[in-house]
């Protein structure tokens, strides 16, 4: 009896020590997991306090913007001109019919001048495709409305015209011509007139003749540069006894050429077969254009055209 409650005594015992081992390894486990989260705890605060420290102490960074400095005038601010139109614009001012680029309403700049001469009984009108041409080409293109107009007073006329409004501040042409860049062209009577007017009036530089009608006697020794164009076919002029005997007579720089087919109100129907080379003449000889010139020589643009024959030039 007493030795079975011995054993009981024992075995009690050793409960309450397993017990307490038990106790004892979950509190030091518990212990060590609240450490390692601590430590972690402790790592994360130092790294985010690092990292602040860092942001805090590194310098301020700036980015360095060029200078940029503009070169301005000290008289005055730049200014710039607006872009020039394109196209033309027509009036009429008793009897005279003006074609001019629009550029001339907005520009600052001068244009050179055509003073045109119409052919017997042909009003201005007939002749506007061939005039809104030219005016296109850059220049001012003065028609007087005379269909009579063989002696060129009516071009002199038209001269004189233009220049006035030049000078008139009330002109959409104050300040806007160029005064001495002036040509001449006409068709039949009217490119007798351009020999006759510039025969007259020193201030027109070079003429083009259209199935012009003048004399020889008319061109003789005329100095400025002349072009003659006439067409095969015309009837009415021919070029044989008016255009090629007036070539043959100024004394100065020309040219020569005869449209294949073309009759003589071919400039009237057909503007576009003869404006480009009425244009190219007054480019090289009112506006000194190298290139225009290139087109009336010797294997030139015109001497090649298909289109044209009999091409000469001289001087």
């Amino acid at each position: 009896m007493t030795k079975v409650k011995g054993a009981r005594i024992i075995l009690a015992l050793l409960l309450i020590m397993t017990m307490l081992a038990g106790l004892c390894s979950c509190k030091s486990k518990s212990e060590e997991e609240s450490t390692t989260e601590a430590e972690i705890t402790s790592v994360d605060v130092s790294v985010t306090e690092a990292e602040s420290t860092a942001a805090t102490t590194q310098p301020e960074q700036t980015t360095a913007k060029p200078e940029i400095t503009t070169a301005v005038p000290a008289q005055a601010p730049a200014v710039t001109e607006a872009p020039e139109l394109t196209g033309t614009q027509t009036i009429t001012d008793g009897n005279k019919t003006v074609v001019y680029p629009l550029a001339v309403t907005n520009s600052s700049r001068s244009f050179p001048v055509i003073v045109w001469a119409n052919g017997t009984g042909c009003p201005t009108q007939t002749y506007m495709g061939l005039l809104e041409a030219l005016a296109d080409g850059g220049y001012i293109v003065v028609a007087d409305s005379s269909v009579m107009t063989a002696d060129g007073t009516a071009q002199i006329d038209s001269v004189n015209y233009i220049l006035n409004k030049n000078a008139d501040p009330s002109s959409v042409f104050y300040n806007r011509v160029d005064t001495a860049a002036i040509g001449a062209c006409g068709h039949s009577q009217g490119g007798r007139s351009s020999v006759n007017a510039a025969q007259k009036d020193s201030r027109i530089r070079c003429i083009v003749s259209i199935a012009g009608a003048s004399s020889a006697d008319e061109a003789r020794g005329l100095g400025i540069p002349c072009l003659f164009l006439t067409g095969t076919n015309d009837l009415v002029v021919i070029s044989s006894q008016w255009c090629k005997p007036s070539y043959d007579a100024v004394a100065g720089r020309a040219a020569y050429a005869s449209l294949k087919g073309g009759i003589h109100t071919t400039c009237m129907t057909n503007p576009e077969k003869v404006s480009p080379y009425a244009l190219d003449w007054f480019n090289a000889y009112i506006r000194n254009d190298a290139q225009a010139m290139q087109v009336f020589t010797d294997g030139g643009k015109l001497a090649t055209d298909g289109a044209w024959q009999d091409f000469q030039n001289k001087n």
